[in-house]
């Protein structure tokens, strides 16, 4: 009687001992998965911010010179701030209030018409609020996403599992709000 009881116990720290490593690795790969997807959420989130205070407050902001060079400062800025919690945000003055962070590395460009080619150079006109067709604001942020656990084997050659780290790029695009509204006159 006492035998089967200690053969059973055996027995069942023996199956524990085989499960246990392969429930640590769906752990893993499960808070890694979740890792990945918030942190996406969170990058996008990000562009879609910087995009849109580039265009709601009018085609003002994108006079040439000290205008346009501030709302593109203010645009990382804010991109900055919002993946500031990110556990792979990089940012070499330890402050987010200064918009210089390095990962996501941030890119915008501004295009004269909706769907349009991305060129960094500023299209003329986009700062005319009678303006036919809306210019749009692009913003891209890439980000490089380091894993926890990156199950990667090479067999015979061939890589199989995740790498150690994923890059991705998120993009946001919106079209200048103030198109066909006259500026208010000064008093």
């Amino acid at each position: 009687m006492f035998a089967r009881r200690r053969n059973a116990r055996v027995q069942s720290v023996v199956e524990f001992a085989l499960v246990l490593p392969l429930m640590l690795i769906l752990l893993m790969a499960v808070l890694d998965l979740s890792r990945i997807y918030t942190t996406m959420m969170a990058v996008e989130s990000a562009a879609r911010e910087a995009a849109d205070f580039a265009t709601s407050y009018g085609a003002g902001k994108w006079q040439a010179g000290a205008p346009a060079d501030g709302t593109v400062a203010e645009m990382q800025r804010r991109a900055c701030i919002a993946v500031s919690n990110l556990p792979d945000y990089v940012d070499p003055d330890n402050d987010p209030l200064t918009g210089n962070c390095t990962n996501p590395s941030f890119a915008s460009c501004l295009t004269a018409s909706v769907g349009g080619p991305c060129d960094p150079v500023p299209p003329t006109g986009c700062d005319d609020p009678l303006r036919a067709t809306p210019c749009t604001v692009t913003v891209t942020l890439t980000h490089v996403f380091h894993l926890l656990a990156p199950f990667a084997v090479d067999f015979y050659g061939v890589h199989l599992g995740l790498p150690a780290t994923l890059t991705f790029d998120r993009d946001s695009t919106f079209a200048m709000t103030d198109i066909g509204v006259a500026p208010t006159p000064a008093p």
